[in-house]
């Protein structure tokens, strides 16, 4: 840099320093959040959701210079607290507001939409930053209430025994009334069968009785 100007930047650069630039030398590695936060729901039941972000400098452009200038040489630590500690708090102030507009059930079922909005509300402000976000992820969803857990539990287990019971009724339905479809049909043949041998048994009489006033007759 000279006179607060970039002049370049790159991974494993090399350049001739003039007497007046300045020099940055900073990781280009991943660095690792793990985030929790805690919020209530709108059933004002406490949530506390666990969150990993992985970032790195943004490489393109001005990216190394706006790291530089918002984060400091700080980059340079092992372990950067002032980049890590303002990416922690927007992602957990990103998901209070979401936690706090929904429900239990919503936040436990929805980390997909979770991870996707900490994306869409973060990319744009960090990449002004110079910061690039490689990975988020919501990693789990705890309920802080060990009863209300428990009463979540329990309602998802009568909800499963509700569902196998309602399974099994069906299904003996089922076979209830394929039963009674084979034996209507088996007593519809067996009451086929009866008419048939009867006509056949009437017409013959009748043929008996034929013959027998035909002799008669003569």
């Amino acid at each position: 840099m000279n006179n607060g100007k970039l002049k370049s930047a790159g991974i494993g650069t090399a350049i001739v320093r003039n007497p007046f630039d300045t020099v940055a030398v900073f990781p280009s590695r991943l660095v690792k959040i793990d985030v929790k936060t805690q919020q209530v729901t709108k059933e004002m039941q406490g949530l506390e959701v666990s969150s990993m972000i992985e970032w790195t400098v943004d490489k393109e452009g001005e990216g190394p210079m706006k790291a530089f200038k918002n984060l400091g040489q700080d980059l340079a630590s092992r372990e950067p607290r002032t980049a890590n500690s303002m990416l922690s708090d927007m992602c957990s102030s990103i998901l209070r507001a979401q936690i706090s507009n929904s429900t239990i059930q919503e936040v436990i079922k929805n980390r997909q939409e979770l991870r996707e909005k900490i994306i869409k509300d973060m990319s744009e402000i960090v990449k002004g930053w110079g910061v690039h976000l490689e990975t988020v992820e919501v990693t789990d969803v705890r309920i802080l209430s060990g009863t209300l857990f428990s009463n979540m539990q329990t309602k998802f287990r009568e909800q499963n025994r509700k569902t196998a019971v309602i399974q099994a009724m069906t299904v003996n339905n089922e076979i209830e009334e394929e039963k009674i479809k084979h034996d209507t049909e088996t007593s519809k043949r067996n009451t086929d069968t009866t008419k048939t041998r009867k006509m056949r048994d009437f017409a013959q009489d009748i043929e008996q009785k034929k013959r027998e006033n035909g002799e008669y007759a003569r």
